[in-house]
C-alpha cells in the first residue's frame, strides 16, 4: 500500500486556497481550509495559514485581483472553520472565560475570531460575541457571565468608527477589574492618550498568548 502523500506545508496551503478563490472553486478552498484545520495545531493554522490567506485575499481586493465576491465567499469559508475549530476547542476548556468582539461599526471580525480560537486551544473559554457591537450590549453580557477579561479586535480606521470613544464607554460598563484587550492592525493609529484606563494594546500574538497565561487559572461560574 503506497506511503500517504504528507500535508501541505503552511505556505503551500495559503498558495492553494487563494488559488481557489481566484478561479472561483469553493469547493477546493473549502476542502484545503478544512485539511489545514486538521493537519496542523492551532497556532500554526491561525499565525501561518488562516492570518496570512486572509491578509492576501484583503490586499489582493484593494488591487482589483479578488472580487468583492470571491473575498466573500473565501471569507466565509475561513469563517466556518474557525467556528468549527472553536466549538471543539470549548468542549474541553475548563479555564477563565474571555469574550471576544468588536465594536460598533467594525464588521472585520476574523481577527477577532482566531484570538478567540486560539484562547480555546489553550483551555480558555472562549466567548465569541460577534462583530459590531456596542458597549452597552457587551456590558450587558458581562454583568450576567463572569469573564476574565474582553478582547476587541479593530481593523478599520478608528477614526471612521469613534473607536476612542466606543472603548472609554466599553471600559466604563464593564467590571473594573476586567482587563480591556485591544488588538489589531488599526491599534497602531491609536494614540496611548485615547486608551481608557485598565486597557492594553495586545501587540502580537506572543503578547496575546502571555495574556492568556497569565490568567487566574480557576474558571468562572457557568
Amino acid at each position: 500500500m503506497p506511503a500517504s502523500a504528507p500535508a501541505p506545508s503552511p505556505a503551500e496551503f495559503v498558495d492553494r486556497i487563494m488559488a481557489a478563490a481566484a478561479d472561483y472553486r469553493i469547493a477546493d478552498h473549502d476542502r484545503l481550509a478544512a485539511e489545514a484545520r486538521a493537519a496542523l495545531d492551532t497556532q500554526t493554522l491561525v499565525r501561518d495559514v488562516f492570518g496570512p490567506v486572509l491578509r492576501e485575499a484583503g490586499d489582493r481586493w484593494e488591487r482589483g485581483l479578488l472580487s468583492i465576491v470571491q473575498e466573500h465567499v473565501l471569507t466565509s469559508t475561513l469563517r466556518r472553520q474557525l467556528g468549527a475549530a472553536l466549538d471543539a476547542h470549548n468542549l474541553g476548556a475548563s479555564g477563565p472565560r474571555v469574550a471576544f468582539t468588536t465594536l460598533s461599526g467594525e464588521r472585520h471580525e476574523l481577527g477577532s475570531l482566531m484570538l478567540a480560537v486560539l484562547a480555546a486551544s489553550r483551555g480558555v473559554r472562549a466567548t465569541w460575541l460577534g462583530p459590531d457591537l456596542p458597549a452597552m450590549e457587551v456590558g450587558r453580557f458581562c454583568s450576567h457571565v463572569r469573564v476574565a477579561a474582553v478582547a476587541v479586535s479593530i481593523v478599520t480606521s478608528p477614526e471612521v468608527i469613534d473607536a476612542p470613544r466606543q472603548l472609554a464607554e466599553l471600559r466604563a460598563v464593564l467590571p473594573p477589574a476586567v482587563p480591556l484587550w485591544i488588538g489589531g492592525r488599526a491599534t497602531a493609529l491609536l494614540r496611548p492618550a485615547e486608551l481608557p484606563s485598565h486597557a492594553a494594546i495586545v501587540t502580537d500574538l506572543a503578547d496575546f498568548e502571555r495574556r492568556i497565561a497569565g490568567l487566574p487559572s480557576r474558571g468562572d461560574t457557568p
